[in-house]
């Protein structure tokens, strides 16, 4: 099945960093880059997350040593961090770190969302091939990763937190590679402890998939934490 009418010798290996800015809405939850560098170095990474799973090498034995001493010098010279260490989830260097956003994680998509004054949270980007489920598709479970952090971010921008207690994904089409994408997520009602919320995915016109959500507060959740997303 074809997804995408573009050559393959003329696509981009991997997913680019950003890959669209939203010309409308309020950027929600913009991420500073690290002054470490640490964010640009997450650029590089994804950049070589998509040169190995979308390339075919003769012999890179000689990158393969090249990385290994980055790693092992990143190793000797960093801090680790354990997750005790946050002082609650939400802030900076948390988000930073979150698979499906963090701007520090170089597994994570490039999501830029912004928010609209009626409560819709909206994140546009291209996924490349290392996101690959089906030939030139998106894997589906990647469509829920993202879907599970759109909606944690429409609750964020109604003032509310909670953590994800049911997820259901309905995928209505394949999800093309390197197309432009376009999720949206809004908070659709809360009962006591509970909220609901849902979620779409479009590849240009094509509805790709949706997704509802029900989420649970946790218990003696401080007014200070509301407006933050919950991860899981």
């Amino acid at each position: 099945m074809t997804t995408d009418s573009t050559a393959p010798d003329d696509r981009p290996l991997g997913t680019t960093d950003p890959a669209s800015a939203p010309t409308e809405g309020t950027p929600f939850l913009p991420q500073v880059d690290d002054a470490s560098g640490a964010t640009a170095l997450a650029r590089e990474l994804r950049r070589l997350r998509g040169l190995v799973a979308g390339s075919v090498y003769e012999d890179v034995h000689d990158a393969v040593a090249t990385v290994r001493a980055l790693v092992d010098h990143l190793e000797a010279v960093g801090t680790k961090v354990r997750p005790a260490d946050y002082a609650t989830w939400g802030v900076p260097e948390h988000i930073a770190s979150n698979p499906a956003i963090g701007s520090r994680n170089p597994v994570s998509p490039p999501l830029e969302p912004v928010v609209f004054p009626d409560g819709t949270v909206r994140a546009e980007l291209r996924l490349g091939i290392e996101y690959q489920g089906p030939p030139g598709c998106v894997h589906g479970g990647i469509v829920a990763l993202i879907f599970d952090e759109m909606l944690g971010l429409a609750n964020a921008a109604a003032g509310s937190v909670g953590m994800t207690a049911d997820l259901r994904v309905v995928y209505k089409s394949p999800t093309p590679l390197y197309s432009p994408l376009r999720f949206e997520a809004r908070q659709d009602r809360v009962d006591g402890r509970k909220i609901w919320a849902g979620a779409t995915l479009h590849a240009g016109d094509t509805l790709c998939a949706t997704a509802e959500a029900l989420f649970i507060e946790p218990r003696g959740i401080r007014d200070a934490d509301r407006g933050r997303p919950i991860e899981g």
